[in-house]
């Protein structure tokens, strides 16, 4: 509390652009910004900043309070960039690695998308968003490391703790099928964002550039863990076990290989523990929904699917949004109105990658990832994140999409690995 009384400054304007989404829409909270920007004058790039994670945090709401923000995330993006173009946001900046993705994603949208000009805008948005959050990130960091991380936690610490708060209210919205959503528009969603802040929680602990203690992190993490098998999320349970196993065990590979080993035992042999009398004693691992993960929730059934179709355009794909614009397309024509709940989405990045711009795509999106991890300071965290991130793109569609929540923390990470480390 004491913190976030001293970044009052800071969090006030952010709170006023929400209240002004809230009862008036975007076109409110986008006036009340532009204000911000002319008006605010020392901390307008730390509330810009903590505005755009929040944005996002609460970016995937398609109805209720929040909705205004899947409007008001594109005016945010967009506003934030020609704010920035007096600091230069172009040059040296790091988001530039993912330019060639961009290139690829915005040719093969313009010339083959079914879905015309939203589909060539959102090929712009990784690079945008991530020249945004990159330049910021940089700006701040060199002026005062030790302010901007705690910024960035308690952000963190807000968010969550209006999710806890919900917890223990009976609100039917912040809930799906008896699997908690919180602020997030999806359970699996506030798993991810869960999921990324327990990478980036980790990495700002280990540059202890902040006055919080080591007890503060880990009861931050325990807190996250609740969270996420509160919302059920097997994809971020398992991706968050992997981080803490290579982190822990990185200097011990025949252990990290052994455990690892175990695990895709596990997971290849669990049939026979899920027809075992084991589980059925104990209900606590009911939220592991053992009855339905031989086939991911009905995954399987989807990829099978993609799959055939990526083959009919395998080099560069049918451009941005293509993955979702084809199963919609196959539902409607295949198994109509009643359809179970996995057929709404292909559920893996990979697909949905080579869906929209194919291997080529791909191979350019690799790019990104090799130059940022080349750039990151702590390179064992840098391993663990990637493994996190490449894990839970098995099962999720997020790598295909900048506008959603986890591509943007995605950035902040590698934004962050950027930064020369100075111990507070």
């Amino acid at each position: 509390m004491k913190q976030l009384i001293h970044y009052q400054s800071i969090f006030s304007p952010v709170i006023f652009i929400l209240a002004a989404g809230v009862l008036g829409g975007f076109m409110a909270a986008s006036g009340l910004l532009v204000l911000m920007l002319i008006f605010s004058r020392d901390t307008v790039l730390e509330s810009l900043l903590v505005l755009l994670i929040v944005t996002f945090l609460l970016g995937d709401n398609f109805k209720g309070t929040f909705a205004f923000m899947q409007n008001f995330r594109f005016v945010m993006v967009l506003v934030s960039f020609l704010y920035l173009l007096k600091y230069h946001v172009i040059s040296n900046n790091l988001a530039n690695y993912i330019l060639p993705f961009t290139m690829v994603a915005f040719c093969v949208t313009m010339l083959f998308s079914p879905l015309g000009i939203a589909a060539v805008l959102r090929s712009l948005g990784f690079w945008l968003v991530g020249l945004v959050i990159f330049k910021l990130a940089n700006l701040l960091y060199l002026n005062n490391s030790q302010r901007t991380a705690e910024i960035l936690i308690l952000t963190l610490v807000c968010y969550f703790a209006v999710n806890i708060i919900l917890v223990f209210l009976p609100l039917e919205s912040t809930s799906l099928r008896g699997r908690f959503k919180g602020l997030a528009g999806n359970p699996n969603g506030l798993a991810l964002i869960a999921m990324f802040s327990y990478g980036l929680l980790w990495l700002l602990k280990e540059r202890e550039e902040t006055a919080f203690k080591k007890s503060f992190f880990l009861a931050f993490r325990i807190v996250l863990l609740l969270i996420v098998l509160l919302t059920g999320s097997r994809t971020a349970l398992l991706s968050i076990i992997t981080f803490e196993l290579i982190l822990r065990l990185i200097h011990n590979k025949v252990l990290l290989f052994r455990l690892m080993t175990i695990v895709i035992f596990f997971l290849l042999f669990f049939d026979v523990i899920v027809n075992s009398s084991f589980f059925e004693a104990y209900s606590f691992f009911d939220f592991l929904r053992f009855d339905t993960l031989s086939t991911a929730s009905g995954r399987t059934e989807v990829w099978q699917v993609a799959w055939e179709e990526v083959k009919n355009a395998p080099f560069f794909g049918n451009g941005l949004l293509y993955d979702q614009y084809f199963i919609d397309d196959y539902v409607a024509r295949n198994i109509g109105e009643n359809v179970a709940r996995h057929w709404g989405a292909v559920w893996s990045s990979y697909l949905s990658l080579l869906l929209d711009v194919g291997f080529m795509g791909c191979i350019a999106y690799g790019y990104f990832w090799i130059e940022v991890f080349r750039k990151s300071h702590d390179k064992n965290i840098a391993i663990a994140f990637t493994a996190m991130c490449l894990l839970s793109g098995i099962t999720e569609s997020w790598m295909a999409a900048s506008m959603n929540p986890f591509t943007p923390m995605m950035f902040l990470f590698w934004a962050i690995q950027s930064q020369p480390t100075t111990n507070a």
